[in-house]
This record gives C-alpha cells, structure tokens and sequence, in this order.
C-alpha cells in the first residue's frame, strides 16, 4: 500500500517512510473481521495478536490495548485508558482525524498510512487496519510502525500466499481505494464508473476472496498483498 493517500478522498497527506504493508497485519485484520461481534473469540485474537491493537469507543477513548501496542506507546493500560485516540495523534494530523473517523465508522473498515506521538513526544509513523464495531459501540485498530518489515511481525496464518481466485485490474484499483475509505459513489467518481457497477465489482471480489464485506475484503487484500 502507497503511504500517500489520494486528495480526491480527502484523506491526510504527509511525509512517511516509503514502506510494504506486512501481510501479518492483514492477517490480523482478518482474524478480527472473522471474530466480530464474538466477544470470547475477540478478546483471544487481541490478547494473543503479535500485532499491536487497540479498542476504542465512539469517544475514541481507549478501552482495551494489547500488549505489544501498550509496549509501543511505552505507557500502561491504565495510563492508556485515560487517553483518547486523539491525544496520541501529532497536531499536524488533528485538522483530519475526525473526517478519517466517519469514514471508518461509514465503510466498516479501512487502511492507510497515519502517526502517533506519545506524551513524551516520540513520533511514530504507522500503518493502520480499523474495523468499526467489531463489538457494538467497540471498534479495533491493528497497526504496525511504517518502517517494519515482515520479519519484525511474523505470520499469524499458513493459508496460501496467493489468494484462490485472481482479481482484475480493476478489482484491485476498487480495493486500493476501498482501503482508503472512499465510498461507493466516490469510488464510482474516481474510476468513471456507475455506482451499480461499483457493486457489482464488490459482489465478484467478496465471491473470489470467499467474504461477506467490505472490512473483510481490505483485510484479506492486506494479507495476499494486494494493496500496495
């Protein structure tokens, strides 16, 4: 995946490592999607996830933060949960963190490139995969530092590495941007299309990764790495 998101979505701009989404994140991503809206399965892939994660509410305060992004941020879950996401956001990314939260909480799932800053002021250029309510009111956010590599993470899955039906041209650009946030008539815009055929898009690319959504769909690209 670009860290360079596209003005027409009106999505943030800002200088970032240049830096290949680890598959291990959509694979994380993916274990989340599969897990939603069961508590007891969620709460083993974001206890046992090498990945970092996070649970906010619909304040984007922190509720829940696994270990190793509680090791990334350096500071407690009790510390943690005083915060929001927006205390940990550098003020150069404030003025778009409410309009990149809508789109998240429309689309159900989304990726892309963002930052954190700790209360020490340490800076952290990240990659992201957000799912809204994967518990009602309770959304996940897998992240990993933009500069790592695959290695740092390790594989969460065996699956195949290539995905069981190949994707068109054009099925890949509908992801890229779906992973962006941008919605279907945005979509549409953007590659001169109907809104009907974005659908029908969506409808072969579920069918060919074997899911039932959006959120599940940018999570599986993630991990075949077809999102770049």
């Amino acid at each position: 995946m670009s860290v360079d998101m596209p003005r027409r979505l009106g999505t943030a701009q800002f200088s970032s490592p240049s830096a290949d989404v680890p598959r291990t994140l959509g694979a994380a991503a993916e274990a989340v999607v599969a897990a939603r809206g069961q508590r007891e399965r969620l709460a083993r892939v974001f206890d046992r996830s090498p990945v970092p994660m996070v649970m906010v509410d619909c304040e984007r305060r922190h509720v829940e933060v696994n270990v190793p992004a509680r090791l990334t941020f350096r500071l407690s879950l009790a510390e943690l949960r005083r915060l929001r996401i927006d205390d940990l956001t550098p003020p150069g990314l404030l003025s778009v963190l409410e309009p990149t939260w809508e789109r998240l909480m429309r689309t159900g799932g989304m990726a892309g490139p963002w930052a954190i800053e700790g209360p020490d002021g340490g800076h952290l250029d990240i990659l992201y995969c957000g799912l809204s309510d994967a518990l009602p009111g309770l959304h996940v956010i897998a992240f990993a530092p933009a500069s790592w590599t695959e290695a740092e993470l390790g594989f969460l899955s065996d699956d195949a590495s290539e995905p069981p039906t190949a994707l068109t041209p054009r099925e890949l650009d509908l992801l890229q941007l779906a992973a962006q946030g941008g919605s279907g008539p945005q979509i549409a815009d953007e590659l001169v299309l109907s809104v009907s055929t974005v659908k029908t898009h969506f409808e072969n690319i579920y069918a060919k990764l074997g899911v039932r959504d959006r959120a599940a769909a940018v999570a599986t690209a993630m991990r075949f790495g077809l999102i770049d």
